[in-house]
């Protein structure tokens, strides 16, 4: 739509008024009054000239100004593609779900696992990719209700209620990050993009142990609180001679398959003295691994497959299941040592 010039809005078409058509002399309205009244009928109608166009104009804006919309393709859990709008970055942070997945709800307190992509919005076609997990070790632990201490909020609101295989688009501004913003380097009015996947989540492990009545195998106490590793007290017996798997909680998550990866929580010892040589939560945070490919010990990859997240197992498995004739001189186990292991399954993705 083309829009009247300035000069064209102050012109007009019509005949100026006291020229007679076909009469050629001017005519002067009869008295003052007269002429008051057509000047202010003038004025009105200017007035309404000036109105009808900058609606018309204020129209065109709306119809042509640009986009304000994101546009994210690709796949769930699949690296995404991502146009930016070509406006400024946003001055307020908004959270936007691009898919609703019908999973399990997430709640505060949750461990979420999660694909992310996130980007710098600096101006209208200006943005930089800074991160991506897509491409690297896969999904990250995200706690869900930690995230506000951070600054990044609208996060943490998109996460709380979240169903597994959602997708979300997450624009914070700079200047709504707090203490984090001002540690990024980047300019109050840049905003921080997140595209984020919620793969899956981190399944507790909750409910009484089953019972232990073989003699033959140790036995396994339950933590004195959260994050406490389980006890293991071994028997006064020989170690079996093949891998034995007891299942101690059932979890309530979905069966570890082959090929995945797997996160977990464990504490091994050896059967002979029951010194530990390995703990995750020692550290405090969860070993991941590929599970039935050979990237663990050939018991972890016969005993954990087919088990449900949210599981706690107790595998004891001779030298032929775990290190083998040489052992693993690092974790002074030697060639004919049996090992003990609890294993708490916290996911898998």
């Amino acid at each position: 739509m083309k829009l009247p010039s300035a000069r064209d809005i102050s012109r007009t078409d019509f005949t100026p008024h006291g020229i007679n058509k076909g009469r050629g002399s001017l005519r002067r309205p009869a008295n003052k009054a007269e002429l008051r009244k057509k000047r202010i009928k003038q004025t009105g109608v200017a007035v309404l000239v000036l109105a009808i166009i900058a609606g018309v104009a204020g129209g065109a804006y709306m119809l042509t100004r640009p986009e304000e919309n994101f546009t994210i393709t690709g796949a769930f859990n699949k690296d995404p593609k991502i146009t930016f709008p070509e406006v400024k970055p946003y001055s307020t942070s908004r959270v936007e779900r691009l898919i609703k997945g019908d999973g399990e709800k997430l709640q505060n307190g949750d461990t979420a696992y999660v694909n992310f992509e996130t980007y710098q919005w600096t101006g209208a076609k200006k943005f930089e990719e800074k991160s991506s997990s897509y491409s690297g070790d896969g999904p990250t632990a995200l706690p869900v209700g930690a995230q506000g201490g951070s600054g990044f909020k609208k996060l943490d609101e998109a996460m709380n209620g979240a169903t597994l295989g959602s997708r979300y688009l997450v624009t914070m501004p700079v200047k709504e990050l707090g203490e984090t913003g001002d540690q990024t380097g980047l300019k109050p009015s840049d905003n921080v993009i997140f595209v984020v996947d919620v793969v899956t989540k981190q399944y507790k492990i909750s409910g009484d142990m089953a019972a232990q009545d073989d003699d033959k195998l140790p036995k396994v106490t339950a933590p004195k609180k959260d994050g406490e590793a389980p006890g293991i007290e071994l028997p006064d017996a020989d170690a079996p001679k093949e891998l034995t798997v007891k299942t101690l909680i059932e979890g309530s998550g979905p069966v570890v398959v082959k090929g995945q990866k797997l996160a977990a929580h464990y504490k091994g010892v050896i059967w002979d003295g029951g010194k530990e040589f390995d703990s995750s939560y020692a550290t405090g945070e969860p070993a991941s691994f590929e599970i039935g490919t050979g990237a663990v010990i050939p018991g972890w990859d016969k005993a954990l497959v087919g088990l449900k997240a949210g599981s706690r197992v107790l595998l004891v498995i001779p030298p032929a299941d775990g290190y083998g004739e040489k052992g693993n001189e690092s974790a002074k186990i030697k060639g004919d040592d049996t090992l003990v292991f609890v294993v708490d399954v916290l996911t898998s993705y």
